[in-house]
């Protein structure tokens, strides 16, 4: 009895760090799993990447320079071969950095300005400490007391920095990020007021009042707030985002002669091994004990995630198919013909746990005909997907779509007209539910719809 129980906890605490690591795999993006192996490949030496087969290619990756610093395993004795850290290297170094184009930008700009090392010097902290907007989050005495410059010095360089591209760099706020990219236009002072007394009367869709304490009409204001909209309140957003990932495509789902095809994304999924040479070491007994153990241990943990990724593969798969033999007519017909489909009833029909379906589907993409799109969309946690007579939440936000933009822009539709005319097709639906897919499409109330376009002051 005692040797029973002895053995039962020693399995649980072996499955146990295998099934998190399961978990872990399972939800991931195929650009987060990426992320994961590449750190894995980098700490663990029992994990490798399955080298192609095509003579061309393995010759070019055995022969690259980097091999050359091949660097030694701790334990004596045991090298890593080039192959290995070639292919460990090229995943590892082949993820998205930081673009700070935006300090290499200024810098640049000040040296073509023949300013002197000083003021070049000023400027280039104070690009240092611009924020993802262009925006200067601090005091200029911070900055000069940070880079350890005289006072006037770096004010003069805020001054020089704020007329360097893209205009607006170095501001406060957003509003005065604007202010700086409308200098020169003869209706600043107009633009002025806008932007710093009625920015939150235009917000509330408020022009007639706005137009009459301007004393214009209300389509000049139009074409006024027209010209704000091409300022910028984050003037140095673009330099300064980072490098994002492409969209990568983690299945593909598609209709042959009526007959539905699902295919996994496979390039996009690194192709991982457990080391042979690790695993034959850490079983020979003529190798030192504690490299036999920590050699174990590595090529356990290479074992999992192996593991872990094949089991991912082989969930997505089946929940994919499981999800469009339902679907089948979104293939044909687009959004609109989305079908009501509870995460639970699907897991019923898998024989999975409810959470495992929603690891599965959690933050992956499908190429469609029709697009690619997230695979939660074609999937509800509850009865909120779903309205009386059985319309998918995605085709219901696609008709609300097709009636905002099909509205007089001057007698926008209210939540309440929008329950009618679904209604009139067929289509059951609370008005809170209504507001609430708007306010996931990104739609504004009617009354912030509103066009004035007529009116006159």
């Amino acid at each position: 009895m005692e040797l029973r129980a002895i053995t039962t906890q020693r399995m649980e605490q072996r499955l146990l760090p295998q099934m998190l690591q399961s978990i872990e795999v399972l939800q991931l993006a195929t650009t987060d799993l990426l992320q994961l192996v590449a750190q894995q490949m980098e700490s663990n030496e029992a994990l490798e990447l399955e080298v192609p087969t095509n003579g061309a290619e393995v010759e070019a990756q055995i022969l690259e320079a980097t091999a050359k610093a091949a660097l030694e395993w701790d334990a004596p004795g045991v090298r890593q071969t080039a192959e290995d850290l070639d292919g460990k290297r090229a995943l590892i170094e082949n993820q998205p950095a930081e673009s700070d184009e935006l300090a290499a930008s200024v810098r640049l700009q000040a040296s073509m300005r023949g300013l002197s090392s000083e003021m070049c010097e000023a400027v280039a902290a104070l690009a240092d400490c611009l924020d993802e907007r262009g925006l200067l989050p601090i005091t200029v005495e911070d900055v000069a007391a940070s880079a350890v410059l005289p006072l006037e010095v770096v004010q003069r360089a805020l001054t020089e920095l704020q007329t360097m591209e893209p205009r607006g760099l170095g501001a406060a706020t957003g509003v005065e990020a604007m202010l700086l990219q409308a200098v020169g236009d003869p209706d600043y002072l107009t633009i002025e007021r806008l932007l710093t007394q009625h920015l939150q009367q235009l917000a509330d869709n408020k022009w007639p009042d706005v137009a009459r304490a301007l004393r214009i009409s209300v389509e000049d204001l139009a074409a006024f707030v027209e010209r704000i909209k091409e300022l910028s309140p984050a003037p140095g957003a673009d330099l300064r985002a980072e490098v994002e990932p492409a969209l990568v495509v983690d299945v593909a789902v598609w209709l042959v002669d009526g007959e539905l095809q699902v295919a996994l994304a496979e390039d996009g999924v690194p192709k991982v091994a457990v080391s042979e040479l690790y695993a034959q070491m850490a079983a020979d007994t003529s190798v030192d004990k504690d490299v036999r153990d920590r050699l174990r241990k590595s090529v356990q943990q290479a074992r999992d995630l192996v593991d872990a990724i094949a089991q991912r593969q082989v969930t997505l798969l089946r929940v994919t198919r499981a999800v469009f033999l339902r679907q089948r007519e979104f293939l044909e017909r687009g959004r609109v013909a989305l079908r009501p489909l509870k995460m639970l009833d699907l897991a019923d029909e898998l024989g999975l746990h409810p959470s495992t379906v929603s690891r599965a589907i959690a933050g992956k993409h499908v190429a469609t005909p029709v697009g690619t799109l997230p695979l939660r969309d074609f999937c509800s946690t509850g009865s909120d997907g779903v309205d009386a007579v059985g319309h998918a939440r995605g085709a219901v936000a696609e008709r609300v779509i097709a009636m905002v933009c099909g509205e007089d822009p001057e007698k926008p539709l209210a939540d309440d007209a929008i329950v009618l005319a679904l209604g009139r097709q067929g289509i059951d639906i609370a008005r809170r539910t209504v507001a609430k897919l708007r306010d996931e499409l990104g739609i504004p109330s009617s009354y912030r719809r509103r066009k004035h376009g007529t009116e006159r002051s």
